[in-house]
């Protein structure tokens, strides 16, 4: 698993600026462009306005602020197809399928060995049967436990993220992606070899941890009215009275921007929970800390105390949103490959944690970065994997974000006909959810689009939409300024 942080010895850093004499227009692209940046640092999720890829450093960094030299074994991300068509077979076997499922399963995997020891195996060919087999293994553990699953499917996506080499080699094994399950006397996470000895290929039983009944938050306790669910951390109130009126204190304080006292409040639940050993505790005290030096950019303490949140907690919802914290900081100050490493991390920690809101942002995040150096093939993979998980979400306003956001990067990538269809599908998304405003912001950027495009009357027509839902927002700020753009389009 990930166990591993970037150096934290860093200074708030601004990318290299050309110096050049500005007009109108790329004065107001460069506004944008600033915009964008305080966007990124405040952890907002709507990248409105995010046109200019300029604004950023576009080309990748060797070496750390502290001078030291990047570590990333990229080898550690490579798995070959032989691996994943061995431990899919073992998957069958150890959660007990019954013959006909394990033969049906067998031929799609047949299919993906046969084209994977050719001179130049079809990926795609293998992808499709690998995703067959893995709708078969998860429909039977779906009619098994009652409940919907996607486990097999979810692994199998994971992996296409991943650096696959297509053509067999059996004698190359990557430990990372071994697919675990729980040992059945320690519960501890083994590689299936483990799991199973050869002569117990059929077990009785699929192995299913104990369901745990939910229970209040402490994030919940405090703000009953927040609706961003992705933003909750804490998956149990910390049954030391100290610590939980510390911490509630410091929600309080933090809320209505008291950050000194906010900050000797979540010190003293943190001091707390390391004198009574509550690693939990310890965690959400840590990532609370980490927020506040993050607003106050004072990038060295928030890193610092993210990583200790992901260190000392064993909740994986806060160990991803500790990560994807730590990503954000290291994209933003344009750091390339420890902000993916990051990303990558809190993706992984989301899985294990059926997070799919978390998921998709990193993904997300992830083909932003791609796109902003004009990497089409990998940002189309990248929000491919984003939207096909925002799906899952059933989430108008989350499915909303993800089309507008890619919406974004197919503009920056003058991919516009894309990034159409993509504001066109947001701005649906938010009508299912009564969003208006977010409805004319998609119509805005759209209209802007198709004045690229040449098309006036049709960029009209967009921005008379938007304006009008800006009007029965009563967003009276946001209507002038659309009614200004009518006025001179």
């Amino acid at each position: 698993m990930y166990n591993s942080i970037y150096p934290v010895q860093i200074k708030p850093y601004v990318p290299p600026q050309t110096k050049k004499q500005v007009d109108g227009n790329d004065e107001n692209e460069a506004s944008q462009s600033s915009d964008v940046y305080k966007n990124r640092r405040s952890g907002s999720t709507d990248p409105y306005g995010a046109t200019d890829p300029n604004g950023r450093s576009s080309y990748p960094r060797h070496e750390y602020p502290n001078g030291q030299k990047s570590t990333i074994d990229y080898s550690k991300s490579k798995v070959n197809i032989a691996q994943i068509i061995t431990d899919f077979k073992s998957t069958a076997n150890a959660i007990g399928a019954p013959p006909n499922i394990i033969q049906e399963v067998d031929q799609y995997l047949a299919l993906a060995e046969t084209q994977s020891l050719k001179n130049e195996p079809d990926k795609k060919l293998i992808q499709s049967n690998l995703k067959n087999a893995s709708n078969v293994l998860d429909k039977f553990i779906s009619q098994t436990l009652n409940k919907k699953s996607k486990v097999v499917e979810n692994w199998i996506d994971a992996l296409f993220l991943q650096q696959v080499d297509y053509k067999s080699d059996p004698t190359t094994v990557n430990e990372d992606f071994l697919v675990k399950l729980p040992d059945k006397e320690t519960g501890d996470m083994k590689p299936i070899s483990q799991n199973i000895a050869p002569q117990q290929q059929q077990p009785q039983e699929i192995p299913v941890q104990e369901e745990v009944q939910p229970q209040e938050t402490v994030q919940q306790a405090v703000e009953p009215q927040s609706e961003a669910p992705s933003a909750k951390t804490g998956v149990y109130i910390p049954q030391d009275a100290q610590i939980r009126k510390s911490f509630l204190q410091g929600k309080k304080y933090a809320a209505i921007n008291q950050t000194d006292k906010a900050i000797e409040a979540f010190n003293a639940a943190l001091t707390q929970a390391q004198y009574i050993d509550d690693t939990n505790a310890e965690g959400m005290a840590s990532y609370e800390l980490g927020k506040i030096y993050d607003n106050q950019d004072n990038l060295d303490k928030a890193l610092g105390l993210y990583n200790n949140a992901y260190r000392a907690s064993n909740d994986n919802n806060l160990k991803a949103h500790a990560l994807y914290a730590m990503a954000q900081i290291y994209d933003d100050i344009v750091y390339f490959e420890p902000a993916m490493d990051h990303y990558f991390a809190a993706i992984s920690y989301a899985g294990e944690a059926e997070n799919l809101n978390a998921q998709t942002k990193a993904l997300s995040n992830i083909a932003d970065m791609y796109a902003e150096r004009y990497d089409k093939e990998q940002t189309y993979k990248y929000y491919g994997a984003a939207k096909n998980i925002a799906l899952e979400t059933n989430n108008p306003k989350t499915m909303g974000s993800v089309w507008s956001r890619s919406g974004d990067s197919m503009t920056i990538l003058n991919e516009n006909v894309n990034a159409l269809q993509d504001y066109k599908s947001s701005a649906r998304f938010y009508e299912q959810a009564d969003s208006p405003v977010k409805m004319a912001r998609n119509y805005e950027k759209a209209s802007v689009v198709m004045l690229k495009l040449g098309n006036r009357k049709k960029a009209q027509s967009l921005l008379e939409k938007a304006h009008l839902l800006a009007i029965r927002a009563s967003d009276s700020d946001y209507a002038q300024k659309l009614q200004k753009q009518l006025n001179v389009i």
